[in-house]
């Protein structure tokens, strides 16, 4: 009997079905995630998996420590208060004297006093809000240098020696998050932390020391330390990817939750592209530890390499569900989430052409399997229904043709009721297809053989069938 082929577009695959893909949200163990569960918004499950990263070398006494490294929700009100330069500016005012010759007070305290207003006491456990407030803090030290350069006098350059001082010590304390991010262990999250924190001292570091002609000698350091830290990472995603996540199965076929936790991990750290370019740009020295390229190329780059190694994982993890027709399910769920969240998305962009019409296909190619696995040994037991032998007894003819079938049908539609489909789309092509393969073989075994009068009608299976994926 021919098997009906089911027909996947992008349409359909990523329409508005209100899907959730298997259900994985990151506040509970699926990490980053939006409306389709792959934001970068959310640390809880990414502090869970990865607590390398939750904690930092302690900095000294006179500066708040900088005790953990994730990626957090950034509330508007912290952002308003770390934005707000005329503030920023007043406190400069009162606490620039401790760092005049000679001072008028404590400089350590003074230091501590002016961090604190920036809640650096907390930021290092937000990476990105560490970022705004040392670009903050890099306004206003312009602001005030060039305000403190007129009129030029004695007043004015001793003004200007005090500001470089404080820019000076302040320089110092945030870079210590830079350099305590790229002495992180390699793993997911660390990687998001250097790329976060990269930028931010490129951008302002040689503008400060410019502006009161420092050496860029610490900045650089640390800078190629967060470059070398980031490559580590980054070669090690396909062991984390493997091996970094609760490999539990579901029962039900619906998509694994580490779907929904690595699309949005490689949508977060496409978040800092840039950074991204310039730590896959060149080597390290390490002629054999090679990573692939951001932007496609050939098979692809980056982004397509690492969920291919993801598909990979979730294919050989599929074997471990042994019931005939679960395996084709679950991995038709999880290339239906990955195909969405991707194609919806930025990650889009960083893909070669044909990558989603060849998942697509393959999702076709899940489909058919499925039916081969789990209803073709139905449908078979019509086919031995319907052979009359050249002679039939009695006894044969008052035993029920279609009990072998019924029984097949029983147990295969009791199963996958409980077997999860969530998104409508996937649901309507597999009970369409079913439904297609084995009524019309039921119906001609109707008109063929002689059946009792409770046989189930050709309505009464294709309403049996209808309720398979419910979940």
């Amino acid at each position: 009997m021919a098997i009906m082929h089911a027909r996947f577009e992008v349409s359909d695959v990523v329409g508005g079905d209100g899907s959730s893909s298997g259900g994985s949200s990151p506040a509970s163990v699926s990490g980053p995630s939006d409306s389709d569960g792959s934001s970068c918004s959310s640390s809880s499950a990414a502090d869970e998996l990865f607590p390398d990263a939750r904690e930092l070398p302690s900095t000294s006494a006179s500066v708040p420590a900088l005790a953990g490294v994730g990626f957090h929700p950034i509330s508007p009100t912290s952002l308003s208060v770390l934005s707000d330069i005329d503030v920023h500016m007043q406190r400069m005012a009162r606490l620039l004297p401790a760092f005049a010759s000679p001072a008028a007070a404590p400089r350590a305290q003074a230091l501590g006093r002016w961090l604190a207003g920036f809640d650096v006491g907390w930021v290092g456990r937000r990476v990105r809000v560490w970022a705004q407030a040392l670009s903050t803090m890099d306004r206003v030290f312009r602001l005030r240098h060039r305000e403190a350069r007129n009129p030029a006098n004695d007043a004015a350059a001793a003004q200007l020696a005090a500001l470089g001082e404080l820019a000076s010590a302040s320089a110092g304390a945030m870079l210590r998050l830079a350099t305590a991010v790229a002495a992180l262990g390699a793993s997911p999250s660390a990687l998001l932390a250097a790329l976060d924190v990269y930028v931010p001292v490129s951008e302002a570091y040689p503008g400060l020391a410019r502006m009161f002609s420092w050496s860029t000698a610490a900045a650089d350091a640390a800078l190629a330390a967060l470059v070398d830290a980031a490559r580590r990472c980054v070669r090690g995603l396909p062991a984390s990817i493997r091996s970094h996540y609760p490999w539990r199965m579901p029962q039900g076929g619906e998509a694994h939750p580490c779907v929904g936790f690595w699309m949005g991990y490689f949508r977060c750290m496409l978040r800092n592209r840039v950074s991204l370019y310039l730590v896959l740009a060149g080597g390290d020295g390490d002629e054999t530890a090679t990573t692939p390229a951001l932007a496609p190329g050939g098979e692809g780059g980056l982004v397509a390499d690492l969920i291919s190694r993801l598909e990979a994982v979730l294919e050989e993890k599929s074997g471990e569900l042994a019931f005939p027709g679960l395996r084709q399910v679950f991995m038709l769920n999880n290339t239906h989430a990955i195909v969405r969240r991707a194609v919806r998305s930025d990650l889009a962009m960083f893909l070669p052409p044909g990558w989603a019409r060849a998942r697509e296909e393959r999702m076709e190619g899940y489909v058919k399997s499925y039916l081969d696995a789990s209803w073709a040994p139905v449908v078979s037991r019509l086919a031995a229904a319907a052979t009359k032998p050249a002679a039939v007894s009695v006894l044969r003819r008052r035993r029920d043709p279609l009990a072998a079938f019924n029984s097949a049908l029983e147990n295969a539609c009791s199963a996958q009721r409980c077997w999860k489909v969530p998104s409508p789309v996937l649901r309507r092509v597999l009970r369409r297809t079913v439904s297609e393969h084995v009524v019309p073989a039921y119906r001609r075994c109707l008109e063929e053989v002689e059946t009792p009068a409770a046989a189930r009608t050709v309505e009464e299976l294709e309403r049996q069938l209808s309720e398979l994926f419910e979940g």
